[in-house]
């Protein structure tokens, strides 16, 4: 049974940016500075918001408003108690759900889609929620820099040609990939973890980091 308490393990549980590693906050900074790039209130979705931390930085830094879910009860609880945004809408909700059709302008999914059984079902539903012209922000472990080997939360990790494979499949043009890096790298692989890295917040190319970033587009 997977644990979905804020403190599991899972996710940052803390909503001071001082303590969210630099890695997790350039990737949703680049999505703001992205979704900034167009005119107009827009509509996102944080899926799997975590602590919330992400969803609360976009929403200060854009126009949009934004639908937070995450799986955990006590985090969407703590993150509507302390986030105090009106441009927020905060859901607990466990996959499988639903999301409507052709709804957000963009949506940030960051290091989610390994923790989804069924991630193929899981992308789908991302991606047919997209508006025309929709953007989305997803990032996940590097399998060829990070080999999944029994991850006690996630059930696997993916290549960057998987990824690519799913957006083609269901309908999604590549716009933008990069990687980061959160852990100890030796030879090309992950050697040392760090739970807390603050200082890894440089774009590397998609292939060097333990951690991918896609952002693709809905033609």
């Amino acid at each position: 049974m997977k644990d979905y308490s804020l403190k599991s393990g899972e996710r940052y549980h803390t909503l001071d940016l001082n303590l969210v590693g630099g890695d997790h906050l350039w990737r949703y900074r680049y999505a703001a500075s992205r979704v900034n790039e167009r005119e107009g209130a827009l509509f996102g979705a944080d899926i799997f918001c975590g602590s919330g931390y992400g969803a609360a930085l976009v929403a200060r830094e854009t126009n949009a408003t934004i639908l937070a879910i995450d799986g955990s009860e006590e985090g969407i609880a703590i993150a509507s108690q302390k986030l105090h945004d009106p441009n927020i809408i905060w859901a607990a909700k466990l996959f499988p759900f639903n999301l409507p059709d052709a709804s957000f302008d963009f949506i940030m999914c960051m290091e989610s889609i390994e923790h989804v059984k069924d991630h193929e079902t899981f992308f789908w539903t991302l991606a047919k929620s997209l508006k025309k012209g929709g953007q989305l922000f997803i990032s996940c472990p590097n399998e060829s820099v990070m080999p999944y080997s029994g991850y006690k939360w996630h059930y696997r990790h993916f290549l960057p040609e998987e990824v690519r494979s799913m957006a083609e499949q269901f309908g999604l043009e590549e716009t933008h990939a990069f990687s980061t890096v959160c852990c100890g790298l030796k030879d090309g692989k992950v050697a040392i973890f760090y739970p807390h890295q603050m200082t890894n917040d440089q774009p590397r190319d998609v292939e060097a980091g333990d951690t991918m970033f896609f952002e693709f587009r809905k033609p």
